[in-house]
């Protein structure tokens, strides 16, 4: 394990949900955060965590990212 690695940040190289270009950020309406891949009855799919990862996974390509610090 690297101890030198912070667990409460994901980066923005990480291939993780997080930075996947089908995440969806719904937190504010109450859906949480959803898989755009994944839609099922018009609902997208709820990912099961922020550092998951699946075979859908397509880097984000936005340069205004950032790193995400869980506070």
């Amino acid at each position: 394990m690297d101890n030198n690695k912070n667990q409460d940040t994901i980066s923005i190289d990480e291939e993780v949900c997080y930075n996947c270009k089908h995440r969806i950020w719904a937190v504010g309406i109450g859906w949480g955060v959803r898989c755009g891949n994944e839609i099922i009855n018009g609902i997208p799919k709820p990912i099961p965590g922020l550092r998951k990862t699946c075979g859908a996974f397509i880097m984000n390509e936005n340069k205004n990212r950032k790193p995400f610090k869980h506070r």
